[in-house]
């Protein structure tokens, strides 16, 4: 059993600006769930300057208290992983993420690509950008 979900949101900001609030978002304030972001990898491809990062994300276990009475629900965190393709000369992200906490259960995944919006590349001076994005999930 599966499901898809597809997300289509456009950015009326810089891509520099889009890119950079999207490297940083977490953690913050604003989402407690979030606990920490650590890079684990960053490297830079000299031949075509795409800088690739791969982080992990501690998250409070926000299941509902009912269903952790099952075993496997019953941890206190869930750990996600996320890669990113940063290209600039091109000027797009590719992101893909992960849950890396019951993956012998279930799959979660999500990918987006952040580029120039097609419909209206003259945006009065700024950049669109698209967040083409889709998640799956599966048991």
């Amino acid at each position: 059993m599966g499901v898809t979900v597809d997300v289509r949101q456009v950015y009326k900001y810089p891509f520099e600006q889009v890119v950079a609030s999207f490297l940083r978002k977490y953690p913050n304030p604003m989402d407690k769930n979030v606990i920490s972001v650590k890079i684990v990898e960053e490297k830079r491809d000299e031949s075509t300057g795409i800088i690739y990062r791969k982080r992990v994300a501690v998250c409070q276990n926000v299941i509902p208290e009912i269903l952790r009475k099952v075993s496997i629900l019953k941890v206190p965190d869930i750990q996600l992983e996320e890669e990113s393709w940063l290209n600039l000369q091109e000027r797009n992200m590719a992101i893909r993420s992960h849950c890396l906490t019951w993956t012998q259960y279930a799959s979660m995944k999500e990918e987006s690509v952040f580029r120039e919006s097609v419909e209206n590349p003259n945006c009065s001076g700024n950049w669109e950008v698209q967040d083409l994005g889709n998640g799956k999930s599966g048991v």
